[in-house]
């Protein structure tokens, strides 16, 4: 299905459009592809962005962690206000532009979007943003299709042994345990959930290249991908591929924004709640 947003000047209009396409079209809900066009340019739009990356992330609790390997990672979480049930975890993968161990540069407006007083208020959740040493992605050519493929690194490794160590210390639902992630970040959501499906309830990836060589296996796990189809920093036509061959089970949707590039995705896509109204319809049996 092919959605058109006009350009509006009208704050109230601008809104109203929005959120009208994104929460009332059914297709939106359901598995599949949807085609949207260049959503709206306006001050609105620009002034919600800045709002997002300008929340304090002193909210965020520093941490460090050894992995078994030696490999250390530093990493930010925030814990919701009342955790006296068990609540779902959601997990950041940042990119590659985030690298480091300074334990600031990965907090990006997908971990803030889920730590805003909205989102928490109405989806409350642990959010854990790990920031890798080096890459946890790399990519190659898949020869036989053509397109390029993700290939996990090992400090990914060492951030899945800390979901397992915190989701035993905190007061987690194990059963709603969630990957969204950014170019680089949104390899590695689809490599970690290649490497342990069994942890997962669903994953959303945004503007990031797949793994191929485990279709089968992340064709049964709910994964939302999105992505703009002018991206030249990692090209659309892998999460193409990817989506043709993991579609049979019904569980995955993809949204392609028209002629929008690597960079520009965020600014239709983050701002309601449809990133956690979807990631928390789906629980692990």
């Amino acid at each position: 299905m092919r959605i058109k947003i006009n350009h509006a000047v009208n704050y109230i209009c601008s809104v109203v459009l929005l959120c009208g396409i994104l929460s009332c079209n059914k297709s939106i809900h359901t598995f599949g592809k949807t085609k949207i066009e260049k959503s709206i340019d306006s001050i609105y739009l620009k002034q919600r962005i800045a709002e997002i990356k300008g929340l304090n992330i002193d909210i965020f609790t520093k941490g460090s962690f050894k992995g078994t390997a030696d490999t250390s990672i530093v990493y930010r979480l925030l814990k919701p206000k009342s955790t006296n049930r068990k609540l779902p975890l959601v997990i950041v993968f940042h990119g590659s532009n985030a690298v480091g161990n300074d334990n600031t540069s990965q907090l990006g407006i997908l971990a803030k979007l889920f730590a805003t007083d909205e989102i928490q208020a109405k989806y409350p959740t642990f959010v854990l943003a790990p920031q890798f040493p080096s890459r946890s992605s790399n990519y190659v050519l898949d020869h036989s299709r053509n397109v390029l493929t993700s290939a996990p690194q090992s400090c990914l490794t060492t951030a899945l042994q800390l979901i397992d160590s915190l989701k035993n210390t905190l007061n987690v639902d194990e059963k709603r345990i969630y990957l969204i992630g950014f170019s680089m970040g949104a390899s590695s959501v689809i490599n970690a959930l290649a490497l342990k499906p069994a942890i997962f309830a669903a994953g959303i990836s945004i503007s990031g290249i797949p793994q191929f060589n485990q279709v089968n296996r992340l064709a049964n796990i709910p994964i939302w991908l999105i992505h703009g189809n002018i991206d030249a920093e990692n090209p659309f036509n892998s999460d193409k591929q990817f989506f043709e061959e993991v579609s049979y089970k019904n569980k995955t949707r993809f949204w392609e924004f028209d002629n929008l590039a690597h960079n520009d995705i965020f600014a239709p896509v983050i701002l309601t709640d449809e990133l956690p109204k979807w990631l928390f319809k789906n629980k692990r049996k």
